[in-house]
């Protein structure tokens, strides 16, 4: 199945165990179709799987509660205490703003071709099966084609806070909160 923008249906998978032989199962009780955010640049932000604490509780499905408490008022970029692993749709030829996230991020670029930029100017071009380690800086994401649309995913884990030159490193204003 393809969506309007040319890229694939998504479609995620949850394991778990059988409650009476404790082998491993698909959960049936989270829906295989992620919840997905659309925001008016275009951009759209799927919640694919969303944890609270560290070390994740799995026992008696604690985290597929905390998940579906955290899909009802989704989180800014960060979760505190917590992760996030999403996927970004970006459409053609968009740039986002330049941010920062209090956050380490492991991104990979599953469809066509994206350029982050750094505030100093410099820039890399990330194609399919490329990656970028954010570590809580500022940046922006660029779909360099002006035709198709571009898909990356996003690991997403709070970091402590830190300086910068003296100064704390803090969240760039509007994302903070942003969802």
């Amino acid at each position: 199945m393809s969506n309007p923008n040319g890229l694939r249906h998504i479609v995620r998978y949850v394991t778990g165990h059988n409650e009476d032989d404790g082998i491993s199962v698909f959960q049936t009780t989270v829906d295989n179709n992620p919840p997905a955010r659309e925001f008016p640049d275009g951009m759209k932000i799927f919640d694919y799987y969303l944890t609270q604490g560290f070390p994740v509780d799995v026992a008696a499905a604690k985290d597929i509660r905390a998940y579906e408490h955290l899909i009802q008022d989704p989180p800014g970029i960060v979760v505190p205490d917590g992760s996030a692993a999403r996927i970004v749709d970006l459409p053609p030829a968009y740039t986002s703003p330049m941010h920062r996230s209090m956050s380490l991020n492991y991104n990979f670029v599953i469809e066509g071709e994206v350029e982050v930029l750094l505030d100093s100017g410099e820039t890399r071009t990330l194609k399919p099966g490329d990656g970028l380690v954010q570590r809580a800086v500022n940046h922006a994401w660029r779909n360099t084609s002006e035709m198709k649309w571009a898909r990356i995913t996003a690991v997403v884990l709070p970091v402590q806070g830190f300086q910068v030159r003296g100064q704390e490193g803090k969240m760039s204003r509007g994302t903070e909160g942003e969802k």
